[in-house]
């Protein structure tokens, strides 16, 4: 008895449902026919009869079965691997093993590979095709491989929970016939046969065209398919016997509970089939796993002389269904992947890299039209872009967003974030045109308090203190802007002399936690402008303002003007050593500080005061010397004013190819042109950057401005008070001299 490894392999293997058909056995070929068994017990993934049935695994199928004569002489094989690939794609593979032994001679030997393709044309319909590899070995006498192929259809009109699954499929088996050589000197290999015609030096294996029929229902108890085919399309005159000789197979398959099933065949060789499957579900690695058994006596219809035969088929089932493996890579695409794409482009929004990041948002905003975040994607792409002052960029998305999303709850944070672009450029009138709009349009959206305070801040800027306090005063607690708002209202209400409403709001910021470093330091100049309200109240509060000032942290802004208001205080209680100290450290430590003019004139008093004149001159002349001069010159700012002017068009240049960048997908080709582009980039930017940090400066020199004057006359007139008392002065006028009397008096 002749052994084999699938004999073995089939106990391990896994399979698919099998297939029977109903036939008397008319054909005998003249000289070969392949023995069909295959077909009775291979079902849809062994693709031998119909290749465009593996369409229907919807899971990766692996399968091995055996079937064999009791007495082991004659014996036949096959695994087969499916796995469908997507709703259009399946592949499979199948391994064939037919053989017989003759007492102690050589053995006869079938050994075919088949790699199958099924693909669906649509919903219910699906083309298949494979190509088989055979090795043919005749007793020893002769060897050879050769090839062949098949092609076929499936249609699927009917799959109802209620009405059942039917399923229709034509083949034309071996449309590619492979050939068999007769001589035993014959080439290793036999080209194959088309569409019959005799052959000297081989013969063809038939080609057959098969109909079959399955259907499945009654809740899916019952299962039923029968099989048509008609043997040797292409006949060969020369080869005797008939063409299209008819054969017919049935099979009843019905299931006592929905694991354990019973089964009838009668096969296309003329013998009856009994068998039973078994299956269970969810057991360990497999998603579905069977069992079939079946047995028959092929001289019960028609004598074979093979006796008893049985045949044994392991079916199971791996992984993701084909639905499920779709469904998830769906929901892979149309949320996980926009989802990645869109927290990977906020981490560089969150790490200021703005540019990079405006590029990621415009790849959600491109590849992902119809992710539920896109809106935000172009509210963050604006706002990187505006991040980097590029505000015709950001504009330009801003308005486009307007339009693209009409439905958006972005588009009260769209209609703001103009406005604000509008207040940076210092274009008042358009940015409180864009507030009556969202007053008008976005009441009743958290946008408008955001709106509340750029107004208020543009009527504080244009003096209107009343108006900006009326507007800032809207803003409550827990908005992003109240620290602000309150800070500006406090300055506000100082200017029109309401010193009780002003120590108020400084008091509301610094009674409130903070979030955040910037609150945290607006606490600390909240801090700051109290202590001058208790220095320089119609009741000076000393120790209150020294309280307040004690409090700010050396890591603050405004630590310098806090460390000069101690100087002040101690000062003011005529305590010059004490005072000389907190001055000294400003000299010392903030050699930059717009205040060390002002360290200078408490440094000269404090001498004055103790008498010691020469030290107090040196101060005094300090002073002068550091405050005569503006900061920032009207040379300065009209320099700086012409730079910018000339790179403001290179800028605009990079606005427009980096908005155009952002608007494409990160191919090669695209970020080629975004790298090309970004040292043009750095050079606008830098200088974008320079040209605004001078502005800033500036901007603190003109606040400067309303000291200069006071601390020129201070330090003036006390160095000439104390020139005099050491007798370098020429002469003093009456009113000096009065002057010099109230000195004296201090002293």
């Amino acid at each position: 008895m002749r052994s084999s490894f699938l004999k073995t392999a089939a106990v391990f293997g896994l399979s698919v449902a099998s297939t029977s058909l109903f036939a008397d056995a008319i054909y005998s070929p003249h000289k070969y026919q392949q023995n069909d068994w295959f077909a009775e017990f291979g079902g849809n993934t062994s693709m031998y009869v119909n290749p465009a049935s593996i369409a229907e695994t919807e899971q990766l199928e692996f399968s091995a079965a055996f079937f064999s004569s009791i007495s082991g002489e004659a014996s036949q094989e096959y695994v087969s691997l499916t796995y469908p690939m997507d709703y259009k794609h399946t592949l499979g593979f199948s391994f064939f093993e037919n053989g017989a032994g003759i007492d102690d001679g050589p053995d006869y030997g079938e050994y075919a590979f088949m790699l199958g393709y099924a693909y669906n044309l649509m919903q219910c319909v699906s083309l298949g095709v494979d190509l088989s590899v055979l090795y043919i070995n005749q007793f020893d006498a002769v060897k050879q491989v050769t090839l062949g192929a098949d092609v076929g259809l499936s249609w699927n009109p009917l799959a109802s929970s209620k009405y059942g699954y039917l399923l229709v499929g034509v083949a034309l088996q071996n449309i590619a016939q492979p050939a068999i050589a007769t001589d035993p000197d014959a080439s290793a290999f036999v080209v194959p046969g088309f569409f019959g015609g005799a052959r000297d030096d081989a013969y063809n294996i038939p080609a057959n065209l098969n109909l079959s029929f399955f259907y499945r229902g009654f809740n899916r108890a019952l299962e039923v398919k029968a099989e048509i085919s008609l043997i040797d399309v292409f006949h060969a005159e020369e080869e005797g016997g008939d063409g299209l000789s008819p054969e017919m197979s049935f099979t009843l398959t019905y299931y006592l509970s929905p694991h354990l099933g019973v089964r009838a065949r009668f096969t296309k060789e003329g013998y009856p089939v009994v068998g039973a499957t078994v299956n269970v579900k969810d057991v360990s690695i497999f998603r579905y796993l069977a069992l079939d058994l079946e047995m028959s006596h092929d001289d019960l219809y028609a004598k074979k002389n093979r006796g008893f035969i049985w045949a044994v088929k392991i079916t199971s089932r791996f992984g993701d269904t084909r639905e499920e493996k779709i469904g998830e890579e769906r929901y892979r695409r149309l949320k996980i992947e926009p989802e990645n794409d869109y927290r990977a482009a906020m981490r560089l929004y969150l790490n200021r890299q703005f540019l990079e990041a405006a590029y990621a948002f415009g790849k959600v905003q491109t590849k992902y039209p119809a992710f539920h975040l896109v809106d935000q994607a172009a509210f963050y792409k604006a706002k990187s872009f505006e991040n980097l002052r590029m505000h015709k960029a950001a504009k330009s998305v801003y308005e486009d967003a307007i339009k693209r999303y009409p439905q958006s709850d972005q588009r009260a944070k769209y209609h703001f974030q103009l406005m604000n672009i509008d207040y940076k450029e210092g274009k008042y009138t358009d940015a409180m045109s864009k507030y009556q709009g969202i007053a008008q349009k976005f009441g009743e959206s958290d946008v408008k308090a955001d709106a509340d305070y750029v107004a208020g801040q543009i009527k504080f800027e244009q003096g209107l203190y009343q108006e900006a306090v009326d507007l800032l005063a809207a803003i409550l607690p827990g908005n992003a802007n109240y620290f602000y708002a309150r800070y500006t209202m406090g300055i506000a209400y100082s200017r029109l002399g309401k010193f009780d409403e002003a120590e108020n709001c400084f008091r509301d910021i610094t009674e409130q936690p903070y979030s955040n470093q910037s609150e945290s330091d607006l606490q600390d100049a909240a801090r700051v402008k109290l202590g001058h309200l208790f220095f320089s109240g119609e009741k000076p509060d000393i120790p209150a303002a020294v309280e307040m000032y004690h409090q700010v942290q050396p890591s603050s802004p405004v630590y310098d003007e806090a460390v000069l208001g101690i100087a002040w205080s101690f000062l003011k209680v005529n305590k010059p050593d004490e005072a000389m100290k907190p001055a000294q450290l400003i000299i010392n430590k903030y050699p930059d500080s717009f205040l060390v003019s002002e360290a200078y004139l408490v440094i000269g008093y404090c001498h004055f005061m103790k008498k010691n004149y020469k030290n107090a001159v040196e101060a005094l002349e300090q002073a002068e010397k550091r405050t005569e001069q503006p900061v920032v010159s009207v040379a300065a700012r009209d320099s700086a004013r012409q730079a910018f002017d000339a790179m403001q068009d290179e800028f605009d240049s990079v606005q427009v190819k980096a908005l155009d960048l952002a608007r494409q997908l990160p191919t090669p080709r695209v970020q080629s042109k975004r790298d090309a582009l970004k040292p043009s980039f750095d050079k606008a930017n830098a200088a974008i950057e320079d040209y605004a940090a001078f502005s800033q400066k500036a901007i603190q020199s003109d606040r400067f401005e309303s000291n200069r004057k006071r601390i020129l006359d201070d330090a003036g007139f006390t160095l000439a008070t104390a020139k005099t008392k050491m007798g370098q002065g020429a002469g003093v006028s009456q009113e000096a001299q009065q002057q010099l009397d109230e000195l004296e008096d201090l002293e």
